[in-house]
């Protein structure tokens, strides 16, 4: 770091990335210690920063800031330094799927003229609204996450949650290998989704089917998050420990009614399930 703040505080921080994907900051200022004139002060260490390691740091010239970037994890994150204790915190960051994409589409895709799938392209320079802007991609093996993309601000940007304290959880179960087996508790691989805003303000307006997976999932697009109720048959174990659904009752086909109450869900057995989207 060369910003003034360093100086005033008489330290000379060094970051160094580890393939655990951790990040260390050492002071280079020598220790004054007659047994080991070499011995260097660890000033923090950033746990989790990038899961598979770090690719590169580099500190903005003349900022507390530190930019990091990731080996497999698709992401750049920038930490700012203006703690007493000099520990580090993400100030912002950029994220994107660790594996490719196997479903896109825009969130409101009748916004752009023609409607449905016939919709045209929309963008703020012709005067759209920028959250006609907004796409959702859905992540393939490995990645497992529903994310939302705008192509009018990249701040928009973001993950659904899947869950509160899903990375606490990681953390408890997997300790340091948490990046890499977060995917563990996700959901299966969404094989597809359908949005309906006409209830967006009540319930969740966005239902998704997974891959091998019977039940039907609903999420709030205006939260980020899932909304819930989980969609399936009273008989049905939620439980990934008990009895699942046969393989004719998992998900093929999904749509939601324009007046946004219910979600109609097909099998593979044939049968079309009718959902209330709001108990």
């Amino acid at each position: 770091r060369t910003d003034g703040n360093a100086t005033r505080q008489g330290v000379a921080p060094l970051a160094v990335g580890c393939d655990d994907g951790s990040v260390s900051v050492w002071d280079l200022t020598p220790v004054e210690d007659a047994d080991d004139a070499s011995r260097r002060t660890l000033l923090t260490r950033m746990e989790g920063v990038h899961h598979g390691g770090i690719s590169a740091l580099e500190y903005l010239p003349g900022e507390p800031l530190l930019l990091s970037t990731g080996i497999r994890s698709n992401s750049m994150v920038l930490h700012v330094f203006d703690a007493p204790d000099h520990s580090g915190r993400v100030l912002r960051s950029r994220k994107g799927h660790t594996s490719p994409p196997r479903l896109l589409r825009y969130l409101h895709p009748g916004i752009g003229g023609g409607g449905g799938s016939s919709s045209v392209l929309a963008n703020v320079s012709d005067g759209t609204d920028a959250s006609s802007c907004q796409i959702l991609s859905c992540g393939g093996p490995g990645d497992l996450s529903l994310r939302l993309f705008s192509t009018a601000r990249s701040n928009l940007d973001k993950e659904y949650s899947q869950g509160p304290g899903l990375e606490k959880k990681a953390k408890k179960l997997f300790g340091s290998d948490n990046g890499d087996r977060r995917a563990e508790l996700l959901l299966p691989e969404i094989a597809a989704l359908a949005t309906g805003d006409a209830r967006t303000r009540e319930w969740g307006d966005l239902v998704t089917i997974h891959r091998d997976h019977a039940m039907a999932y609903v999420w709030s697009t205006k939260r980020g998050a899932q909304s819930g109720p989980v969609l399936r048959q009273p008989h049905w174990n939620i439980s990934a420990m008990k009895e699942r659904p046969p393989r004719s009752a998992h998900a093929t086909s999904l749509a939601i009614s324009s007046c946004g109450n219910f979600a109609l869900v097909g099998t593979v057995g044939g049968v079309v399930y009718k959902y209330n989207l709001q108990s």
